[in-house]
């Protein structure tokens, strides 16, 4: 007998037993009816029995595999065998099988049951007639009636009607019922956290009708999720329908026939429709008074929504719709920003899943955790491809599993192809030519920085428009923001504008496998092909991107390349890896066809004569031999990114003239440009100007129409005499980089600067207090800066705040103290600091370094909330003590007070620093004693007392449970207390 508790997912949900000629027409029919349209499976005899099997054994069966028995007790009731031995058997499971029993008296009451009384006293009297050899079995049944008699129940003359009291069972039953069913099983790694995020959206305790979207790549969850909702919560609806995996059924069987099925699950009616208009007035005119709950999975066109959803008025209050998808753009017409994108699965998640379909365990055995680990990285945190992956493992050796990992580099699996080619084949022409660039492209730049940059310059190609944003909203490419850190950078040296953008590795390969099969010969980049192309193997004229690898050897040095790229009249992107092509090697032709050019070393002093530009979007010449852009004037008018840093050759800039639509221009490192064209000062679409390094470079000329410039770096233009001059409107100019030793001043058109980094600038004296929107501040080597107006700092923005090797600094302003979102904030020798803010008060502060300042002798009082620091240096500073209120920093991890000579007592506070794990006092020469509680700093790991004053360790030293490096090198310590050495003290020197 199969067991049937709480914890056990059962066959059914209910069994009816029941009298047919009493009640199969009237309240079994009605009942089984609401108990299916709420989704719960029920068994009744006349519709689930399978052929060829034994009634009475098929009827016990069903019995067993039931979570609740509904026994409705009729007049006839008892005159049925059948009826009888079900109710026995079912008194037994409740016994035997924690199954739940619920009575229904249909015209009959709960006492005429538990005592036989009327009409049930003929019904036996007639039973031990016929078994008058076996009053056991009616014994038996008399029991079953005395049991099922004391069960509370539902009477129906306590009700107004039959409807009522069904509505009242089926509303009763369906949360239990659910119950059987663990909402988060265990093979659904990572989701609970994600679903709790979907649930928020929902806002379950709203009574308006809310609809929301999950969007994501195929393959990610956005089906379990939506699934979870379903089984979560669809018992708070009068009716519910998840419609699954909509796309293809529509393509499939018509919108009409889905309309159909929708009004089935959610009206309980079967129609036959002869239009979706038709359909659609249905759905509009009868579900606005239903609370309902709709899952339409997986839509992809937009007629789905307009025919299956509409609008919010089709449904009745605290209703709710929840859409799943791969275009978020389709999501946004629908549910406006209710949409969540599914996340990828942590690298733990990942190999917990995976671990589970390949081994079915948690984790992966010992000997295969390295080649899980190689799986799961392949897999990138895709759901789909560690579940087919890890069942493809599944019992196999550790021969087969190399084997298999060898041929996925190859080959990647063809049952994730499938289904990520859905998202591909649903895009148009140029979506799809966009698409299989971007994975080239991704393949060409290894999905490094370049690769971030090309995308964005190649979505901005004239004859695309913007196409990668669909690419984004159908979760074939994705802007990654999660590492603020390489974010933050990437912002600094390209500008505001830039995105991070992510092509998923299984996504890649699914394009690798369309170019391959579909697209042979178009785009080139492994060195097989680039070897058959320069050797004619290859068709040249259907190659539209080339890609030849970094230090790529050609083993013909006599091969003519300019030959092969005057056949090459289809290519549009090109690029060399560094270290290609020698120097002497002279490039005397290329396709004028090219729009995006990335070949650093590029080793000729110019670009061919015959080359027309025109077409050119990027052009990315780094370290190139180019002494000048061109020979002759060239008209330049789509090209958007120019890159000539580091080409030290360079001597005559080129005509910015010949570029109206120039965005970003990187002259880095140009040792030998001693000017720039004039006609810089009138490019009015430049966002990015980077002269850094620009050793030679001694005048810029006016800054006459830069109105969208946000970025200019003039960092180590050390012969650079004074600030551009600036005539016209540049508010916008966001990140300014500035370092050289002849600046005195800044100009007063600066007030949009949020990143400011000035270095070097050894006669600038003073800081604009028009400056007031700072988000990053960084000043190295400003030595005749004597203070910071208060001004940068009273808008609250700043982040970060570097300062390092300002001579002339003597204080910092009061305002600098109360800096709600500054997160780091370091100074570094500044060797007549004397004073800092009296109080500071940092909420987001994780980091504070105060380095080699020895004048500063007081460290300020900490006021408020300051949780988030964890690192706190005061290295060779002139402090002479620490502020009681340092006890407040509760989150402190790191304190590092080394080299501060005046130090000469801790107050007794910090021993209230319950998270410290690292206490340095090096050097602290003047310091005599520890706090006596030192032994509540029970997450202490470190303690440094090397070369200090102390004598004598408190006795409290003992209880430090996670101590493991003591350092006591050139101390005074003569002795430790007898219990130190079974804290296992790794280490007396630091």
């Amino acid at each position: 007998m199969s067991h049937a508790s709480s914890s056990k997912i059962c066959k059914y949900n209910v069994f009816l037993s029941f009298r047919g000629k009493d009640t199969r027409r009237n309240i079994v029919s009605h009942l089984y009816n609401a108990l299916e349209q709420r989704g719960i499976c029920t068994f009744k005899d006349d519709e689930r029995l399978e052929t060829g099997k034994s009634i009475s054994d098929e009827l016990l069966k069903a019995i067993e595999e039931a979570r609740f028995a509904v026994v409705i007790f009729s007049e006839s009731y008892a005159s049925s065998r059948w009826c009888l031995e079900e109710l026995a058997h079912i008194i037994k499971c409740k016994k035997e099988l924690e199954q739940i029993v619920i009575p229904v008296f249909y015209d009959v009451s709960p006492s005429d049951v538990r005592h036989q009384n009327p009409p049930f006293a003929h019904s036996f009297s007639q039973q031990e007639v016929k078994y008058k050899d076996d009053m056991e079995k009616v014994q038996r049944w008399r029991d079953a009636f005395v049991e099922a008699g004391k069960i509370s129940g539902y009477h129906l003359l306590n009700f107004k009607d039959e409807a009522e009291c069904i509505k009242k069972l089926v509303d009763d039953i369906f949360p239990k019922s659910l119950q059987v069913i663990s909402p988060f099983p265990e093979s659904l790694v990572g989701m609970k956290s994600q679903v709790e995020k979907v649930t928020s959206l929902l806002d379950m305790e709203s009574n308006d009708v809310r609809s929301i979207g999950i969007w994501g790549m195929g393959g990610i969850g956005k089906t379990e999720i939506a699934t979870i909702l379903h089984q979560t919560y669809r018992h708070r609806f009068e009716a519910d329908c998840f419609l699954g995996d909509v796309g293809k059924l529509h393509q499939k069987n018509g919108l009409t026939w889905l309309q159909q099925v929708v009004i089935c699950k959610l009206l309980g009616e079967k129609l036959t429709l002869t239009s979706e208009h038709e359909g659609m007035n249905i759905l509009k005119n009868i579900l606005r008074w239903k609370k309902v709950l709709f899952i339409i999975d997986d839509v992809n066109h937009q007629e789905q929504l307009e025919f299956l959803v509409g609008e919010p008025e089709w449904f009745g209050r605290g209703s709710r719709i929840i859409l799943t998808a791969r275009d978020k753009h389709l999501l946004i017409s629908q549910v406006g920003d209710n949409v969540y994108e599914v996340q990828l699965l942590s690298e733990d998640e990942a190999l917990e899943l995976f671990s589970r379909h390949a081994f079915r365990e948690k984790t992966p055995k010992e000997d295969f955790m390295e080649l899980s680990r190689q799986v799961v990285k392949h897999a990138g945190g895709l759901p789909l491809a560690l579940k087919v992956l890890g069942s493809s493992f599944y019992g196999r050796d550790k021969k087969h599993w190399t084997h298999i990992i060898d041929r996925l580099k190859r080959i990647p699996h063809k049952d994730i192809l499938g289904k990520l080619r859905l998202s591909f084949d649903g895009l148009d022409k140029e979506e799809k030519e966009l698409f299989l660039d971007i994975t080239f492209l991704d393949n060409a730049y290894c999905g490094g920085s370049n690769f971030h940059l090309c995308v964005e310059s190649v979505q901005r190609d004239p004859s695309r428009g913007f196409l990668v944003d669909c690419l984004v909203e159908k979760s074939l490419l994705s802007i990654n923001i999660s590492n603020k850190f390489v974010m933050h950078n990437m912002i600094r040296k390209m500008g505001e504008n830039v995105n991070i953008f992510v092509m998923h590795n299984m996504i890649r390969k699914m394009g690798e496998n369309v170019i391959r099969e579909e697209y042979a010969n178009s785009r080139i980049w492994l060195p097989k092909e680039v070897y058959d192309l320069f050797k004619g193997k290859l068709i040249t004229e259907m190659v539209e991107n080339l890609c030849i690898p970094k230090y790529y050897y050609f083993e013909d040095d006599f091969v003519n390349y300019s030959n092969t790229f005057k056949r090459m009249q289809s290519l549009k992107i090109l690029i060399v890896g560094d270290g290609t092509f020698s120097s002497n090697c002279a490039i005397t032709y290329l396709p004028s066809s090219l729009r995006f050019i990335d070949w650093p070393g590029f080793p000729s002093f110019s670009l061919p004569e015959s080359f027309e530009p025109s077409q050119l979007v990027v052009l990315c010449l780094r370290k190139s031999w180019l002494a000048e852009l061109c020979p002759i004037s060239k008209k330049l008018s789509n090209l958007k990114h120019l890159d000539l840093s580091e080409s030290l050759e360079l001597t005559k800039p080129p005509n910015f003239g010949d570029m109206p639509i120039l965005e970003k221009l990187n002259l880095e490192g140009c040792v030998n440009l001693k000017e720039v064209h004039p006609s810089l000062g009138h490019c009015r679409m430049l966002t990015f100007l980077s002269l850094s390094k620009c050793v030679k470079l001694k005048r810029l000329p006016k800054f006459v129409c830069m109105e969208s410039l946000v970025t200019l770096n003039l960092l180590e233009c050390t012969s650079l005499q004074e600030f551009p001059e600036i005539c016209g409107d540049m508010r916008g100019l966001s990140i300014l980089n500035l370092g050289s030793p002849w600046i005195r001043s800044l100009l007063p058109f600066l007030s949009g600067v949020r990143d400011l980094q000035l270095n070097d600038c050894e006669v600038l004296e003073s800081i604009l207090d028009t400056i007031r929107n700072l988000r990053d501040l960084s000043i190295s080597g400003c030595n005749k800066l004597a203070t910071l107006p208060n001004s940068l700092f009273e808008s609250q923005q700043l982040e970060y705040l570097y300062i390092d090797r300002c001579s002339g600094l003597v204080k910092l302003p009061i305002s600098l103290g109360v800096q709600k979102k500054l997160c780091r904030l370091t100074i570094e020798r500044c060797e007549n600091l004397k004073k800092l803010p009296s109080s500071i008060q940092m909420e987001s502060l994780r980091n504070l370094r105060i380095s080699d300042s020895p004048k500063l002798d007081t460290f300020p009082e900490i006021n408020g909330d300051m949780h988030c620091l964890k690192f706190l240096t005061l290295k060779s500073s002139g402090i002479r003590e620490v502020p009681s209120s340092i006890g407040n920093l509760s989150g402190l991890e790191f304190l590092h007070l080394e080299g501060c000579e005046d130090l000469v007592s801790l107050p007794d506070s910090l021993c209230n620093l319950m998270n410290l794990e690292h206490l340095i006092l090096h050097r602290c020469k003047k310091l005599e004693k520890l706090p006596e509680n030192m032994g509540d700093l029970q997450e202490l790991y470190m303690l440094d007392v090397s070369e200090t004053a102390i004598y004598q360790p408190p006795p409290s030293i003992t209880k430090l449970g996670k101590l493991k490096i003591l350092s006591l090198s050139g101390s005074n310590i003569s002795c430790l207390p007898k219990n130190i050495n079974k804290h296992k003290i790794l280490s007396e020197s630091y």
